[in-house]
């Protein structure tokens, strides 16, 4: 299955209007924070896998490292993807058209041959 970013875009305002009830009557701190706060998530997993690889203790909290699995990951950066579109729309951004054109300037700048192009959507 492919993901049409703005298809996404409808569903995820109609969800957050119409479900969770939270969308535009709420501040813009809210969303950044939530967004920080799928991003704090899927750090402190990371940090408690490497601390274990590293030879670190596996403990101090509701879950060890060797409880977290691939779909939790994928969890935490689902929800990134999902708060950050939707801070996105409240800013009247494309996040189609902000990935493209930041891969792209950073690309151009540092010499990089890798071009998101039409034939690469």
């Amino acid at each position: 299955m492919k993901l049409d970013l703005a298809a996404f875009r409808s569903l995820n305002t109609q969800r957050a209007i119409g479900g969770f009830k939270t969308y535009d009557n709420q501040p813009l701190s809210y969303w950044t924070t939530a967004l920080a706060g799928e991003v704090g998530e899927l750090c402190n997993m990371i940090k408690k896998m490497q601390r274990v690889q590293l030879g670190g203790i596996d403990g101090g909290s509701s879950y060890t490292a060797k409880d977290i699995t691939k779909e939790m990951l994928q969890e935490e950066i689902g929800g990134i993807a999902i708060y950050l579109d939707l801070l996105a729309s409240l800013l009247g951004i494309s996040l189609e058209e902000a990935i493209i054109k930041t891969f792209n300037d950073k690309s151009e700048k540092y010499g990089f041959q890798q071009f998101i192009t039409e034939d690469a959507k």
